[in-house]
């Protein structure tokens, strides 16, 4: 059977610029969605004490590449199209079981592994149903996010994205890390810290998953020493160490993350709105 969803060269509308805040944006192709499924994994080791139930929202586009042709033309379910119940029945099941996922990424690669499976098998079902159906089942692209409210203790909330139009990367959205820092040019604000809230679009590369908690620890410390003058020079920064992170890999490893957007806001520096500042983005072949 033809993998539906294979990496290819087709058009995408699919919304994954880096400053994207929501799973969904409008796209101008038919497409099936599950937004925001409650699901309840369990992340850690299976040796480690830190094996906790994680509440979190599960968001799936799936689109078919010839749209809903068939399915509109018959009037019910052909192989263009899925029950997005029974995709979240399954979904949910396979999130629900006590085996804890030893990290995030582990995650993600079961997930997609199992959505693809579930979409070859509705493929398959739909089609026997009709008698000029297509040999093959249609190409899909699709993005998968799962967001976590809690995950990161230091920020507001992780989400984590993948799809078929960047198959080798995963893109990781790190919320609001809430800090502290010398900033600003002004005598009183070189003597009090100020709150400060940073946010993090990053694209890691699947070859070598990020420790995204790690990564959080480091950003909010070197904000906490920093006595930067200008929020665009600490954005700047704050890029190059996100950038040239790499935990617990070697040094001789290569680098982790290929682009990274910073988002550095100060919410108490204009009392009429909820944040100013600034917003970066650095790729690695740019420094």
């Amino acid at each position: 059977m033809v993998n539906p969803l294979q990496a290819t060269d087709h058009p995408s509308t699919i919304n994954m610029s880096p400053a994207s805040l929501t799973p969904f944006g409008p796209v101008e192709r038919d497409s099936v969605i599950i937004r925001s499924l409650s699901v309840i994994p369990r992340i850690g080791d299976e040796k480690s004490s830190e094996q906790e139930h994680q509440p979190a929202l599960l968001h799936l586009r799936v689109i078919p590449w010839d749209g809903f042709s068939g399915s509109i033309k018959h009037d019910r379910l052909c192989s263009d199209t899925l029950s997005y119940f029974d995709l979240s029945k399954r979904i949910i099941s396979r999130l629900s079981h006590e085996l804890p996922f030893p990290s995030v990424h582990h995650l993600l690669d079961e997930l997609q592994l199992s959505i693809l499976r579930d979409i070859e098998e509705q493929q398959a079902l739909n089609g026997a149903r009709l008698i000029d159906a297509s040999p093959h089942p249609p190409r899909v692209d699709y993005e998968l996010t799962i967001e976590f409210p809690s995950l990161i203790s230091l920020a507001n909330r992780l989400s984590l994205s993948r799809s078929t139009t960047f198959p080798d990367l995963t893109r990781i959205q790190i919320d609001e890390i809430k800090t502290y820092s010398i900033i600003g040019i002004l005598p009183h604000e070189r003597t009090q810290k100020q709150t400060m809230l940073i946010s993090l679009v990053l694209w890691n590369r699947q070859s070598s998953p990020l420790d995204i908690q790690s990564l959080t620890r480091s950003v909010y410390q070197k904000v906490i020493e920093s006595e930067f003058h200008t929020v665009e020079a600490l954005a700047d920064s704050i890029s190059k160490h996100v950038l040239n992170f790499q935990g617990s890999h070697p040094p001789s490893t290569p680098k982790s993350i290929e682009r990274v957007t910073v988002t550095v806001e100060k919410p108490e520096a204009v009392s009429c709105a909820a944040g100013v500042g600034v917003q970066i983005t650095r790729s690695s072949n740019s420094q």
